[in-house]
């Protein structure tokens, strides 16, 4: 899903293999029903791996897509990131920073999708470290709608 000829075909909605993240997530929302049509969604991180395939693949004329997608990363400006976050129905967060995303920067009853994963250090784990997603999962998940689900926080 990563050579040229590829992302040139993906971006012009052309018949292409699609990244296996990104595509997870268009999985996940259909498996749940959730409604992307109209939607305001962010995507948080730029990566060619998630950021730019998802806000492509969103804002796509597909079943899981026509969102209106804002694109942000870890150097938006923090008062700015905090303004286009908060106005999300669907937030996917792949920024690559555990739990970049706090509950001040979510509009109630979004929808959130955590495909970020860090180790982070950890001496009480079995393994000396454990897996952060970018959503500080605790605090969102008194935001996020009943649908909400995230991939590493909880």
């Amino acid at each position: 899903g990563f050579h040229p000829s590829n992302v040139g075909r993906l971006v012009q909605g052309l018949n292409s293999f699609i990244p296996a993240t990104p595509y997870g997530v268009l999985l996940m929302l259909e498996h749940f029903n959730i409604p992307t049509k109209g939607k305001n969604a962010v995507v948080v991180g730029r990566s060619n791996i998630v950021g730019r395939p998802m806000s492509i693949l969103l804002s796509g004329d597909r079943p899981q897509g026509n969102a209106h997608v804002t694109l942000c990363h870890r150097y938006t400006p923090k008062d700015e990131l905090i303004k286009i976050t908060q106005q999300a129905d669907i937030l996917v967060v792949a920024v690559g920073i555990p739990e970049f995303l706090t509950a001040d920067m979510i509009k109630p009853g979004a929808v959130i999708i955590d495909v970020g994963i860090t180790r982070v250090e950890d001496a009480t784990a079995k393994k000396g470290f454990r897996i952060k997603g970018d959503v500080n999962y605790e605090q969102a998940i008194t935001k996020a709608s009943a649908s909400s689900f995230s991939t590493a926080g909880g």
